[in-house]
Parts: structure tokens; C-alpha cells; sequence
């Protein structure tokens, strides 16, 4: 019976049956690791079983902190004349774009019979080129004067508010006497504004301000060359952190073995007088105070945008050259049809003597007839448009205050420009009937 329990057990546990005896000195073996062995798994106690972190993210890590301390002693990463390279994408972008937009008109509202009453000497569109370029010029130098006056009232947030809403006012003024410079009412060939109004044209390349593109890019490169002696080539990361920490990064200023005696001072002070080095300490210290207005003028920056300007894409950059030259487009053709249309632009006799030397039919007379009837009534088109242009152009000039920019950040300001420009450049398109 004894025989048949032992065939029994060594049947059911064949493992079990086929190890070694047990021995009471022997340390004792775990049976989970057993188990765990027996199905093919490491042990608990292998050491591949213990999560770890790997290298890459150790590396990562690594980099995220050298690069966070660097920027903390205003040192950047990369290299400068790649970031030049970068940005050069925005001007031929600018050019692009304003090679389209002065070909539009021709090709899409194109005119039989267009003659301008320029002198040969001075063709169109000169005349529309350099007035608007002369009236951003007077706006672009008021911005500090009219930020200076409303400091003296106003608290520096606050004054800067006041100062960019009384700028967009004098912009937007300044586009309605660009309007009656050119006598642009005076020579339309319509009564209305029409796409097909040789008027069109004018008020087109009004809008299309060359200046303010250009000065954007002019600003940016030189916001980007204070960056120029600060950036640390890839890869030598550590060199300039080792030097930031052992205070070798910039040259030793010459120091007294004892600065509180008086005529040690006026010693070595004569003895460079003798030497010639006075030139030198003179250079020195005007590189430091270069140094120290190029570090201030970096700070302010950051503190307007919220992030280094070499951090800044160069697709939010072409991004805003976009939203400048749309907005002035459509922010144009929207003031100029509501002055067109109001008696401010032009006096009921005037109209009247206009449309009296057209050659009209018994028909046409009436209906024009008609048409001036109601056209001394026609300002409340100019007193709907003007306050929700001022009022749309103000709101994303503030956006861009340093008020408000770093708390929305630089791509959303873009993106909100991005919309608002399409957006008023097809409403203005739709009030010169260039969409029907």
C-alpha cells in the first residue's frame, strides 16, 4: 500500500518527485521564484524586472536643464546666422504677398477704358505710394510722443491703452485725408463706390502700405541682432556652463589690491597715464555699457512678447506681416466706400453739375434723380462704419500692447490677426461690389 501512495505521488508531481532531497542546513528556495521559473518568467529577484529610466530620457533631462540654466545667465541655444537664414523667409514672403495683391485688381476686376488724371511725370501709382507712405511715417513717430503724454496722466498700463486707442484714431484719420488729398471723390466715374471705378485702383494702392511692412521687418532684424553675442553653438552647451560657473565667460575687470587707499589709486592711475592703458580702461568700460543696455534692451522685449524673440517662429512672424497688409487693406476699402458715399466727400451742387454734363436718357434721369434725393440723407453709412473700424482696429492694437500680449501669447495674437484680416478684407471687397 506504501508502494502504491509513492507511485501515485510521483505520477501527480513528477517535478517534485525528481528533485533533490531536502536538506535542513540548505537555505530554504522560494517557491513563487520556482513557479515563475517554471513558466518561463525571470525571477522577482532578476534585475530586468526593475523598471528603469532610459537613457534617452536621462539625456533629455539633461538637456531641458542645461538649457533652462544657460537661459537663466542669458545665454541661448543655437546658432545666429541660422536664425538670419530663417527669418529671410518673411520678407520674400512680404514680397510674395504684395506682388499678388498688386496684380489683383487687373486680373480680377479689370477695366476697358482707365485714364488717370496724373501728369505723365508723376504716373499712378506713385502718387498713392508715397502718401501713404509719408502718412505711416507721421503716425509711426507719434507713438512715443503720444506714450510720453500719457504717462504724465495715466499710470504705465493704463497710458498705454490711451496712447495706442488716440494712434489708431490719428491712422485711421490720417487714411480719410489720404482720400481727400487725392481727390478721390472728384474723379470717380460713378455715383457709388464699384470695383469697376477707376477709384477702385486708387483707394487700392492707398491701402497697400509698403512702409509699415518694411519698417516691421527693419525692427525685426534689429530686435533679433541683440541676441547676436549670447547665443552658444550646438553642442558646447557644457563648455559654457562650465565657464559661467568658474566665472571665465567674460574678460576680469582690473581691480586695486587695495581699493580704499586713496594714493595707490592715484598711482596706478598716473602709471597708466604713463603706460598708455587709459584708452583701455576707457574701452572697457564703454563695452560694458553697451553690454548693459543691449541686456536692458532684451529684457524689455521679453517682457512685451512674453518669450525670447529667437523663440519666436518664423511662421508667426510671416503670420503678422499677413495680418498688417490684410488688415490695411480691408480696414481701407471699409472707410473709404463710407466716405464716398457720405456728402463729406463731396457737396449735392458738385454731384449735381457732374451728372448734368453726362450725356442720360428721360429714364436714367429719373432714377439719378431719384438716387440724389436720397444721397444727402447717406451719412449714416459713414456713422455706422467709422466707430466698428476704429472699434476692430483698436481692439487688435491693444492685443498687441505689453499689457495684454504676454498674457495671450505671441501665436494667439497671430491667429486673431489672421481672422480679423481676412475677414475685413473680404468686407471690404463686398462694399465696393468686388465680390457680386
Amino acid at each position: 500500500m506504501h508502494r502504491r501512495v509513492a507511485q501515485t505521488v510521483a505520477a501527480v508531481l513528477p517535478q517534485r518527485a525528481s528533485q533533490r532531497p531536502w536538506d535542513p542546513d540548505s537555505e530554504p528556495e522560494p517557491a513563487t521564484n520556482a513557479a515563475y521559473a517554471d513558466l518561463g518568467f525571470p525571477s522577482m529577484s532578476s534585475p530586468s524586472i526593475i523598471a528603469s529610466p532610459s537613457p534617452q530620457e536621462d539625456n533629455d533631462q539633461t538637456d531641458d536643464d542645461v538649457e533652462w540654466e544657460l537661459q537663466n545667465n542669458g545665454l541661448y541655444i543655437g546658432s545666429y546666422s541660422r536664425i538670419l537664414l530663417l527669418n529671410s523667409f518673411v520678407p520674400i514672403f512680404a514680397i510674395v504677398v504684395f506682388t499678388v495683391l498688386a496684380l489683383l485688381p487687373d486680373l480680377a476686376w479689370p477695366i476697358v477704358d482707365s485714364s488717370s488724371s496724373y501728369p505723365s511725370s508723376f504716373p499712378f501709382p506713385l502718387p498713392e505710394i508715397l502718401i501713404s507712405t509719408s502718412f505711416f511715417s507721421l503716425a509711426h513717430l507719434l507713438r512715443v510722443p503720444l506714450f510720453s503724454l500719457a504717462s504724465l496722466l495715466l499710470s504705465p498700463e493704463h497710458a498705454c491703452l490711451a496712447s495706442t486707442f488716440i494712434h489708431v484714431l490719428i491712422t485711421n484719420g490720417l487714411r480719410l485725408a489720404a482720400l481727400a488729398i487725392l481727390q478721390v471723390r472728384h474723379t470717380m466715374d460713378y455715383p457709388i463706390p464699384t470695383c469697376q471705378d477707376p477709384a477702385f485702383r486708387t483707394v487700392w494702392w492707398l491701402s497697400l502700405n509698403f512702409a509699415e511692412v518694411l519698417a516691421a521687418i527693419v525692427q525685426g532684424y534689429e530686435q533679433l541682432a541683440l541676441y547676436r553675442d549670447v547665443m552658444v553653438p550646438e553642442g558646447r552647451e557644457s563648455e559654457f556652463l562650465e565657464r559661467l560657473k568658474s566665472g571665465s565667460l567674460d574678460e576680469p575687470e582690473p581691480t586695486l589690491e587695495n581699493p580704499y587707499s586713496p594714493q595707490q589709486e592715484h598711482e596706478t592711475f598716473e602709471d597708466e597715464l604713463e603706460g598708455g592703458e587709459t584708452r583701455s580702461v576707457e574701452s572697457r568700460i564703454d563695452r560694458g555699457l553697451e553690454k548693459l543696455l543691449v541686456i536692458k534692451m532684451r529684457d524689455e522685449l521679453e517682457d512685451v512678447y512674453g518669450v525670447p524673440v529667437i523663440n519666436i517662429p518664423v511662421f508667426v512672424s510671416c503670420l503678422q506681416r499677413f495680418n498688417s497688409i490684410f488688415l490695411s487693406i480691408g480696414l481701407t476699402l471699409l472707410l473709404s466706400a463710407a466716405y464716398l458715399r457720405s456728402p463729406l466727400s463731396l457737396p449735392l451742387s458738385d454731384v449735381s453739375d457732374q451728372l448734368s454734363s453726362l450725356p442720360v436718357t428721360d429714364q436714367l434721369k429719373s432714377f439719378l434723380h431719384s438716387h440724389m434725393q436720397s444721397y444727402d440723407s447717406s451719412h449714416i453709412p459713414f456713422i455706422i462704419t467709422t466707430p466698428l473700424v476704429l472699434l476692430l482696429h483698436a481692439s487688435l492694437a491693444a492685443l498687441h500692447t505689453p499689457t495684454l500680449l504676454p498674457r495671450v501669447g505671441v501665436h494667439t495674437a497671430a491667429y486673431v490677426g489672421v481672422l480679423v484680416g481676412i475677414m475685413t478684407f473680404f468686407a471690404g471687397l463686398a462694399v465696393w461690389g468686388a465680390l457680386s
